[in-house]
């Protein structure tokens, strides 16, 4: 009866809107109120968590040794906000459709071993068989987990736990954290600052976020339905699904059946966007398309592509700066970097030979 289903069972009965927070979600203890302290209180706390996390890098840890590139290498990325749409013109004279993603406070919180990120909870479901799918076991290269976090915060709205996970790198609590798969040569010393110079210019990328939420929808606006015909004796029932069959044989619904509901909401990957632009002052990158998942001001996961044509093992070569900038090497970029088919305003448009 599985061939039955019209949509994968990995899909079905799963509710796409939550009502509840996750697991892993924080618990915030600034329940009670705070009128017994004053404001030179505040502001004494404020100087001392800024003294105590003035990071990033802790003094008494060496620093550690940076690797080469080499092919299948994989190393890790950086979190970014999208902050809004704009348009850049070629020199041919095309335009084309840019996404701004600006890389803000992202530092490296945690390196965390292929053993034992095989013991998490995550690790665990990785390594459970898969028989429709290439599943989600990391490969044998994988050397372990980089997790890497953004937008600091104030140690005070979250749980010691929470606050313990960011002693050893001496960085504020983060608000958004990410885990990425590194090989051995591309390991990074927590405490260490990513930026828009992560990446280089005219290369291609893969985002990963959240779609935005469309709310509850019917069968043609979800599923791309047709719909009952206008006229000849159709009566109500326009936009609706139809039979979904039935019978002695059948007698339910089964699992999956394409109705009604909430579209939008998960989670998703765009592959493949060039970065046409970065602006390394300010730390933006400039990516093709205008489908970059969710609403401006939310959080995306950026990496090195993955697609086989565009990746540095077709390319020849690796990074420019690898694994990371880490702001000491010879060949630091200028405040804005173009790519070369791009037109730059504050070049001539008109030469003359």
């Amino acid at each position: 009866m599985a061939g039955l289903h019209t949509s994968t069972v990995v899909n079905s009965r799963i509710k796409k809107v939550p009502r509840h927070k996750p697991m892993w979600h924080i618990k915030k203890l600034n329940k009670a109120e705070d009128e017994p302290m004053s404001k030179d209180n505040k502001a004494f706390i404020q100087e001392f968590m800024g003294d105590k996390y003035s990071g990033p890098l802790k003094a008494e840890l060496a620093p550690w040794n940076r690797g080469a590139w080499e092919p299948w290498t994989r190393r890790c990325g950086v979190l970014g906000v999208k902050i809004g749409v704009q348009p850049l013109w070629l020199k041919d004279g095309r335009q084309i459709m840019t996404t701004l993603l600006h890389v803000v406070d992202n530092h490296v919180v945690k390196f965390s071993p292929r053993g034992e990120y095989d013991e998490s909870y995550i690790g665990q479901k990785d390594l459970r068989p898969c028989y429709t799918g290439p599943g989600r076991r990391k490969g044998a290269n994988i050397h372990g987990m980089l997790v890497v976090g953004s937008h600091s915060t104030d140690p005070q709205k979250y749980t010691k736990d929470y606050c313990g996970l960011f002693t050893d790198s001496g960085l504020m609590p983060k608000r958004h954290l990410a885990r990425f798969p590194v090989t051995e040569n591309a390991v990074i010393q927590p405490g260490t600052e990513l930026t828009a110079s992560h990446f280089n210019i005219g290369q291609w990328v893969d985002v990963f976020g959240r779609s935005q939420e469309r709310g509850f929808h019917g069968v043609m606006k979800k599923w791309g339905m047709k719909g009952m015909p206008a006229t000849h004796g159709v009566t109500k029932s326009h936009r609706r699904p139809g039979c979904i069959g039935s019978g002695n044989a059948k007698a339910r619904v089964f699992p999956g059946q394409k109705m009604p509901g909430n579209v939008g909401g998960g989670y998703t990957w765009n592959c493949g966007l060039r970065v046409w632009r970065i602006n390394h002052e300010e730390s933006v990158l400039y990516v093709s398309g205008v489908a970059v998942q969710g609403k401006v001001g939310s959080v995306v996961q950026i990496c090195d592509t993955r697609i086989p044509g565009h990746r540095w093992e077709a390319l020849g070569h690796g990074p420019q700066r690898f694994p990371t900038t880490f702001g000491d090497e010879a060949d630091l970029p200028e405040e804005e970097e173009f790519q070369e088919l791009v037109h730059r305003f504050s070049d001539p448009s008109i030469s003359y030979s």
